[in-house]
């Protein structure tokens, strides 16, 4: 006699643990059979347990207690082929790829299942006949809900598997459409297929060989549909189930077991079944004893290997990614929008600054305002007696300022200048003495002066400084163009130009450039960084996407292992990441000619091992937030913080110790020295500030990838158990 498809013995399965508050039953003194070639029906309400079962059934969930048989073997066991090709399961959601087409969404459950090319495209010709399928092109995130359904219905006829489950297939479909897949069904049973299917439709189990009734967790019966009739006295399977639906609540009146009791310990009394009916003798039912099937049936079908589910799910990615237009342009364009962006925009010097003066020096020269405009006026004349004599300096002074991109704007009183940066019109105020040039000449000369000399020798200046950078700036060039003036009013005199300095000199830097910008210092943190979050968010978007949509469970009920898909990705990400540091590192060396005297080499792999550690936490971000907002929310929470902590926008040295201490631990700190340095000192890899940079990039990749093994083995056992 040959064994049944489908064999579940007192099955408990519980919501939670028995020491939680949640804790529930959900399936309970369960035992149902199936034999093999017939159809299934199995019926109950919304909430009764139906898609729990079949997740036990297909192996993608443990029961609490209780053992479930599926074709001759435990589910998950090696080469039981469930879950694997033996199987083809159609869940209630549509669980396949929005970005698929109608043919990529079936080949790619044909190559897991290591179909040949020529059989793939026999079976999808016969089920577009069949089903009515919409043209192989259209994508599936174009197709209404039925058209949807009857995609992943094909998908899990593809194959011809042994057992077929079926999880409300023909919801939404037109009636004359779900007769034909009706008798379809009938025809695959007659070859030997055994078919589980649920569906909200009582009246057409009718043609199910068998069906069985499940409410509140217990399978109140099963038989044939004309047994079950004949059993009740009922016309209709709705009567019928009223019947054992009522007598189940009057049973559960009499005895309620509590919740919290050993399964081995609820009485037989509570199960409205007391006996086991037989089913129709062309059935050829057997006992639900396990005897039969210490015997492991030799499996019949064609083994998926893992080269074959490698290939579907790398076209699988490489589909989803192509056909995505924003994840394209995101992926591979916007490194290069964000570092130019950045180029052009931040750390370069303020430019078209417009300052007010007011010249009272230059009032008193009969062409007035103007005779800074004069180019034949002579500002020094050198006597012969060695003596010099200076003549509106405060034109040179004006003249510096303007190559440094000070641009002035003439006032008649400092009233006016001042109440000009006080309206944001100007950003400072410059106000030149009426006697600037002679007093500046007696000061030099004479050295000690007196106090009407040394203020009409002196340059008085307003600035905004709400505006930090700008003010900053304005003095810096003040000071710059002061320094040139000087210097060539010394040279015109024939005196040593180092007089009239400050006492100080700056030397040739030890590394870098006198006149180099903010944008070489923040550089380095801003490729990072960039780079690190675009891996992040790519990664925990493509990866919730997937498991949201149910592919992710689908494909593992079809045999692809957690590892595969995590390979792939992983192998696809990287390729990604490599083309985004090649971009960037073209972007900034190349066409920005951003210093660098280190290897490229190494500078590269430090940015591909970030990229690698966006990924990382991509992988965190996905395993513990239920959804995109979730995960961008934390994404966007913790983007900030690191920002504002690794030292591209404000130096270390200005946080306190121990917060200091906290940002060189986080991802970017200490990355981004290792850059800098490799960039302006030429620092190699054996150098401390750079090998440590390495170092705490690849403790960011193994302990997030730690922290996602942790949650996802938690996650199964949650899953499993709950």
């Amino acid at each position: 006699m040959a064994a049944p498809a489908v064999v579940v013995e007192r099955a408990y399965k519980y919501y939670g643990k028995q020491d939680k508050p949640s804790f529930k039953p959900v399936l309970q003194h369960l035992d149902m059979t199936v034999e093999k070639g017939i159809i299934y029906g199995l019926l109950g309400p919304s909430g009764c347990g139906k898609t729990t079962l079949l997740s036990c059934i297909v192996g993608r969930r443990k029961l609490d207690s209780g053992e479930v048989w599926v074709l001759g073997g435990r589910p998950g066991e090696k080469g039981s082929g469930v879950p694997g090709p033996r199987v083809g399961y159609m869940p209630q959601d549509i669980a396949l790829v929005a970005e698929f087409s109608v043919r990529d969404a079936v080949y790619y459950f044909g190559r897991i299942y290591g179909m040949k090319p020529k059989k793939l495209q026999e079976q999808f010709e016969f089920l577009t006949r069949l089903l009515e399928l919409p043209k192989g092109g259209r994508l599936i995130k174009s197709l209404s809900g039925g058209q949807q359904r009857r995609v992943s219905l094909a998908a899990a006829l593809v194959h011809e598997p042994e057992l077929l489950i079926l999880d409300e297939p023909t919801v939404g479909l037109d009636p004359v459409l779900r007769e034909r897949i009706w008798e379809f069904l009938a025809e695959l049973a007659r070859g030997g297929t055994t078919v589980i299917i649920t569906t909200h439709y009582i009246d057409e189990t009718k043609q199910a060989h068998k069906i069985g009734l499940l409410r509140d967790g217990q399978l109140l019966d099963e038989d044939s549909p004309e047994e079950i009739l004949r059993r009740y006295n009922c016309n209709t399977l709705e009567d019928a189930f009223l019947k054992m639906a009522m007598r189940q609540t009057e049973m559960k009146h009499r005895r309620r077991p509590t919740l919290t009791a050993s399964p081995d310990v609820i009485p037989e009394s509570s199960i409205v079944n007391d006996s086991r009916y037989q089913s129709r003798e062309e059935f050829n039912v057997v006992t639900s004893s396990t005897d039969v099937l210490t015997k492991k049936e030799k499996p019949q079908h064609i083994p998926s290997s893992s080269k074959g589910r490698y290939k579907a799910v790398f076209i699988k990615s490489i589909q989803q990614f192509s056909r995505h237009p924003g994840g394209l342009i995101f992926s591979v364009l916007f490194p290069i929008i964000q570092v130019v962006a950045f180029f052009l925009a931040v750390g370069h010097d303020p430019r078209d600054l417009h300052v007010a003066v007011v010249n009272y020096e230059a009032a008193t020269s009969p062409l007035g305002l103007d005779v800074c405009k004069n180019g034949s006026l002579t500002t020094v004349i050198q006597r012969e007696d060695e003596t010099c004599e200076q003549y509106m300096l405060s034109c040179w002074f004006l003249e510096e300022m303007e190559k440094r991109k000070l641009y002035p704007t003439t006032y008649n009183s400092t009233e006016e200048a001042k109440q000009a940066v006080a309206t944001r019109k100007l950003y400072g105020a410059i106000r030149f003495p009426a006697n600037f040039s002679l007093a500046l000449g007696i000061r030099a000369a004479e050295g000690f002066v007196g106090d009407s000399i040394l203020n009409d020798s002196t340059i008085s200046v307003w600035l905004d400084m709400t505006d930090h950078q700008i003010s900053h700036f304005i003095k810096m060039q003040l000071h710059k163009a002061y320094e040139q003036f000087a210097r060539r009013t010394m040279a015109a005199c024939g005196k040593n130009e180092d007089l009239v300095q400050i006492p100080v000199r700056f030397e040739e830097p030890i590394y870098g450039s006198m006149n180099t910008e903010v944008v070489a210092y923040m550089a380095p943190g801003v490729m990072v960084t960039i780079i690190f979050f675009l891996a992040a968010i790519i990664t925990s978007t493509l990866m919730i996407s997937d498991r949201l949509e149910g592919v992710w469970e689908r494909s593992a009920v079809a045999g692809v292992r957690p590892k595969e898909m995590l390979h792939v990705h992983i192998t696809l990400q990287s390729l990604v990441i490599l083309v985004q540091t090649f971009e960037m590192m073209i972007v900034a060396f190349m066409g920005y000619k951003l210093p660098f005297n280190g290897s490229l080499w190494t500078c590269g792999a430090l940015l591909f091992l970030q990229g690698l550690g966006g990924m990382c936490y991509g992988f965190l971000l996905s395993v513990l937030c239920s959804s995109f907002t979730v995960s961008f929310f934390i994404a966007t929470g913790s983007f900030y913080p690191m920002i504002l902590l690794c030292g591209i926008l404000w130096p270390l040295e200005g946080m306190p110790e121990a917060l200091r201490l906290f940002s060189l631990a986080l991802p970017f700190t200490l990355p981004s020295i290792s850059l800098r340095d490799m960039m302006e000192k030429g620092s190699s890899i054996t150098s401390p500030s750079v090998y440590t940079g390495f170092l705490i990039t690849l403790a960011w990749i193994v302990g997030t990838l730690a922290l996602c093994f942790l949650r996802l083995r938690y996650n199964y056992e949650l899953k499993a158990h709950g």
